[in-house]
């Protein structure tokens, strides 16, 4: 999921996770180089990490005892046995208990076919009608579409929109084009609602996005060629949008009183069963509690290492009689310096090597402590913060090096560009931005920076904008 730099030093407990800002960079769109020095803006996933070494260590050691004192009845394992989280391991005389739940449990069983009837029926209602009010929004979004030119030199007619969208609301930006000078190809693109790209179909219709739209010309193509669109879902200015929505708000209104009305009758029938049923539920849930508290169940998957008593011996309350260590999963222990320990939280998303099986080999795992007090590394202040491993892993052993790339964020749908596009004009940012022929210098507003050299535009750029990518080769107006 996420694009991790690789912490190769071994011979360190710790390394500084640098988050270098590269400054200058060729961005990439959908693979390909552009050929006139622009890029095209576009949305992507946008991260940035800290790197850090540390060793593999065993979860924890628990010493187990019952919480009720009694004669040991029962041990189910042996020393050296591995047991997984929530097995029983140990019981206490507790037949007495056992008969008494079966009791209560026969008793508080009564007929509940009219409940289930109930239930049915409101699922049922439920999918019904909001399948009905969801063809009637499909409607209100599909009906009188059109497309608004963003020029209004434009001489070609507007071209057609039909099918039925099956989408969210929002607006089309649409570019058409020829792929290259050489080609005869023209190439349907689309941004903000969705990002797609499709050849059109010169001799018919062509689908517009992956939503259900198609689009289709009355002109010659090239009549259309190095134009841009818009399409705004629903098209409030339609002729039927008025009718259409107030048919969608009627439809969500008879919606929500048939699933009331079904609702109530099953919290009715709800209501009435669990007032006969409370006090045996109460009654089974005590005799429960009671069972539980005269077991031992395995805390953590892990291994027996010590059993120490004998069955019919005596047992008192939180007296210790089984010792477990776990072996499942296992923890990272590492010293980040002071420099990074800001930047990471709790259950930040990580990404693991191991020495021993080499750099091409990723363990998945995310922070679960961060220690408080600073620890003096070779003189330099660190936190220690350990890392827990998502899976249980054979191959992991306790006392292996880690090299762990820690992600700080992940932002998905983002526009970033290389920083060696952005200048500094009057204490402002700047990118100069290509339309046709003009450049242009467009102000920006900045969020983060990656590691790779990439800065998030948190407003200034859209999708679709060309930016030049040596900003001193051009002389904007």
């Amino acid at each position: 999921m996420f694009d991790f730099i690789k912490n190769r030093k071994k011979y360190f407990y710790y390394a500084i996770g640098a988050i270098v800002l590269v400054t200058s960079a060729i961005f990439v769109f959908n693979g390909r180089k552009t050929t006139d020095g622009t890029i095209t803006v576009e949305r992507s996933l946008f991260v940035n990490q800290v790197s850090v070494s540390g060793k593999v260590e065993t979860e924890s050691i628990a010493q187990l005892g019952f919480a009720s004192s009694g004669r040991l009845a029962s041990v189910f394992v042996k020393n050296n046995e591995s047991v997984k989280q929530g097995q029983i391991l140990a019981q206490l005389e507790i037949g007495d208990l056992i008969a008494d739940l079966r009791i209560k449990e026969a008793n508080s069983k009564t007929s509940d076919v009219d409940l289930e009837s109930v239930k049915d029926k409101l699922q049922k209602v439920t999918s019904q009608e909001n399948a009905k009010v969801a063809n009637v929004y499909r409607n209100l979004l599909s009906e009188d579409l059109e497309l608004i030119p963003e020029s209004a030199d434009y001489t070609a007619t507007p071209p057609n929109i039909t099918g039925v969208y099956d989408g969210q609301e929002g607006t089309y930006k649409i570019n058409i084009g020829k792929e290259n000078v050489t080609s005869s190809d023209f190439i349907l693109r689309t941004f903000n609602l969705e990002k797609t790209k499709n050849k059109i179909n010169e001799e018919g219709f062509t689908i517009l996005g992956t939503k259900g739209l198609y689009i289709s010309f009355d002109d010659d193509l090239e009549n259309y060629d190095d134009t841009t669109w818009y399409l705004d879902i629903p098209n409030k200015s339609g002729d039927s949008y008025l009718a259409n929505y107030n048919a969608y708000i009627e439809a969500k209104d008879d919606r929500d009183l048939k699933i009331k009305d079904a609702q109530t009758e099953y919290d009715r029938l709800l209501s009435k069963g669990n007032d006969g049923s409370s006090v045996a539920e109460a009654e089974i849930q005590k005799i429960n509690a009671e069972v539980r508290k005269n077991t031992i169940y395995a805390p953590f998957n892990g291994k027996v290492t010590n059993i120490e008593k004998e069955i019919g011996e005596i047992i008192s309350t939180n007296e210790s009689l089984i010792t477990m260590m776990s072996t499942g999963t296992f923890l990272i222990e590492s010293y980040v310096p002071e420099v990074n320990i800001a930047l990471i939280k709790l259950y930040d998303e990580a990404l693991v090597t191991l020495d021993a099986y080499g750099e091409n080999i990723l363990f998945k795992a995310k922070v679960v402590s961060i220690n408080q007090a600073e620890t003096l590394k070779d003189g330099i202040s660190t936190y220690k913060v350990k890392l827990q491993f998502n899976e249980e892993d054979t191959r992991i052993k306790s006392g292996m090096t880690a090299n762990v790339s820690i992600t700080i964020f992940s932002k998905p749908d983002v526009i970033a560009v290389p920083g060696g596009v952005v200048f500094e004009q009057d204490s402002k940012k700047f990118v100069q931005v290509k339309n046709g022929k003009v450049i242009t210098n467009r102000e920006v507003v900045l969020g983060d920076v990656s590691s790779l050299g990439k800065v998030e535009v948190v407003s200034g750029l859209e999708e679709g904008d060309m930016v030049v990518l040596n900003p001193s080769a051009f002389s904007a107006e």
